[in-house]
């Protein structure tokens, strides 16, 4: 085994191991009610957030001026903590002592739910890891190279310690069809010309903001040196993105279908 390889699996696996020994002994302490309080809370703001998020953001913010394409992630944030915090106190209050007791009730148990615990915050820790890494993944230039958490990614999954986690993304797969489009009409000057022929795209591109942000030379070296993290930041293009009118049009269009039919060569 490739020595960086063997040393990612060691740190990885002793980080479980003391994250389980962690959550036998605050279980033992804690008792298994109170020790569950992390993991029922994490549980129950994923879903609420999720299922409610969304719609409780576009709700929230109707008539701000906040992104109208970032209010469903602004309400999934918003609501999933509020949510878990609700949820950790009120496990925290009915895991609370006896009066009198001097150590928490069923301790054995306690430790045994901790061992689990243990192990749920390891699975979330290299979630979050694989999940940042998927992040820098698409929105770095492919020229550049990987970073640290791309490369421990790769070591852990050759490991086989993270497998089922290899083609992992927190990004939706649209949002990410859009991105991967993106990037390959930037190398493609063709493509780029067949898109903006399209009847679909023209319309969305008769809108001012995309209409500014498209004659703008500083877009179009951009697009031009494939600079997709400098392309996002340009003040037109943020501006683009942040048209509430043109976001529920572009909702409308298959974007990602209309790339991928761009990027066909004439006669294939």
């Amino acid at each position: 085994m490739d020595q960086d390889l063997a040393t990612s699996v060691y740190l990885a696996l002793a980080l479980l191991l003391a994250l389980m020994i962690r959550g036998a002994w605050r279980g033992y302490r804690r008792g298994p009610l109170r020790q569950l309080a992390g993991p029922a809370a994490l549980t129950v703001g994923v879903a609420t957030a999720w299922t409610f998020g969304p719609e409780a953001g576009h709700n929230l913010l109707e008539g701000t001026s906040f992104p109208w394409l970032l209010r469903g992630a602004a309400g999934i944030c918003l609501l999933g903590p509020l949510a878990g915090l609700l949820t950790y106190s009120l496990c925290w209050w009915l895991g609370r002592r006896p009066e009198g007791a001097e150590e928490a009730e069923s301790p054995v148990a306690g430790a045994f739910v901790g061992c689990w615990t243990g192990m749920t915050y390891f699975a979330l820790l290299m979630l979050t890891l694989f999940s940042w890494a998927a992040v820098q993944e698409a929105l770095l230039n492919p020229q550049e190279p990987p970073t640290f958490a791309m490369r421990l990614r790769a070591e852990l999954v050759e490991s086989g310690l993270a497998s089922e986690l290899k083609d992992w993304s927190p990004i939706p797969e649209k949002h990410r069809a859009l991105i991967t489009g993106t990037r390959r009409l930037m190398n493609d000057a063709a493509a780029r010309r067949r898109l903006m022929a399209m009847p679909e795209i023209r319309a969305l591109a008769a809108h001012p903001t995309v209409y500014q942000a498209w004659q703008d030379k500083d877009v179009r070296k951009l697009l031009n040196d494939n600079d997709l993290t400098s392309l996002v930041d340009h003040p037109k293009v943020r501006a683009a993105l942040a048209d509430e009118q043109l976001q529920r049009e572009a909702e409308k269009v298959d974007l990602p279908g209309l790339m991928e039919k761009a990027l066909k060569k004439p006669g294939n």
